[in-house]
């Protein structure tokens, strides 16, 4: 069963080797490198992991546009069965890509999502992250609304996703935002996918060069973020409303990210959450 890991990768040039050096060479893979508008030696790096490994593909764009816009582009050029999500600072553990591809040889069709445990860097320690709080098993088909609120699940998830949901369906992450990857799987639950939860661990995310390409980014980019959750809000509304303290949470940072901006509407949308 072949895979397309999709690894963007934006000035991550001295830790490429090791995410790269974590896949295997005897499976079925190709490894698909998109370069989101570096200013290192990022490309230097590439050519010389190419001689080790003619399974990599390289795309280099001429300027930064975020990781979801490098994603989509890496998708579009794989052809794979199941696309795999590894940032460029992040790597498989000993033995989790061969778990990841055995569970893909026989998960059922009608699954489109599969979601495996990880282990988180904390301080000088790794932990797991993304097992069901509270409880013991081994998989677990989450509902839309156990996607839209994390239910149970906590922090992160390696995500394995039918290239079909992209090639056929036309699905992809929203290339105007820097990240959010929260509102692509909420979407594809909502319309029906199936997920199934794997609980054993894949990869581990390390905390890298002072910041995650997934860390705090409405911070950077508030205008991004303000356009994404007013869009979650808009497309989640039914759920998020039986919720009051997560849309109220939503509310707050869209006021929050429109007052960063200099949007004085901020503030309606902050004073909006004392009627919740």
């Amino acid at each position: 069963m072949k895979s397309s890991i999709i690894i963007p990768t934006y000035n991550r040039a001295p830790l490429l080797p090791r995410a790269v050096r974590s896949i295997p060479k005897d499976v079925s893979a190709e490894i698909i490198i998109i370069d989101d508008g570096s200013t290192d030696d990022t490309e230097e790096v590439v050519a010389a992991l190419q001689k080790e490994d003619a399974r990599i593909i390289f795309i280099s764009l001429s300027e930064n546009r975020g990781v979801n816009y490098a994603r989509n582009t890496g998708i579009e050029k794989a052809t794979g069965e199941w696309i795999q999500l590894l940032d460029s600072d992040d790597e498989y553990v000993s033995g989790g890509f061969d778990i990841a591809s055995k569970v893909l040889e026989t998960v059922p069709r009608d699954i489109s999502v599969i979601g495996f445990m990880t282990l988180r860097e904390v301080g000088s320690s790794m932990e797991p992250r993304g097992f069901r709080v509270g409880e013991q098993w081994n998989t677990y088909e989450p509902s839309y609304q156990d996607v839209l609120f994390k239910e149970h699940i906590q922090g992160d998830i390696h995500y394995c996703i039918r290239r079909s949901l992209f090639a056929q369906e036309g699905y992809r992450f929203a290339k105007y935002i820097n990240g959010f990857e929260m509102a692509f799987f909420a979407k594809l639950a909502k319309d029906g996918k199936k997920f199934l939860y794997i609980n054993q661990v894949v990869d581990m995310r390390h905390e890298s060069m002072g910041m995650h390409l997934s860390t705090e980014p409405y911070k950077r980019w508030p205008r991004q973020f303000t356009c994404a959750y007013r869009e979650f809000v808009k497309e989640h509304r039914a759920a998020l409303s039986k919720r009051p303290k997560v849309l109220r949470d939503f509310y707050i940072r869209i006021g929050k990210g429109m007052l960063r901006s200099c949007n004085p509407l901020g503030v309606w949308w902050i004073t909006r959450t004392i009627s919740f």
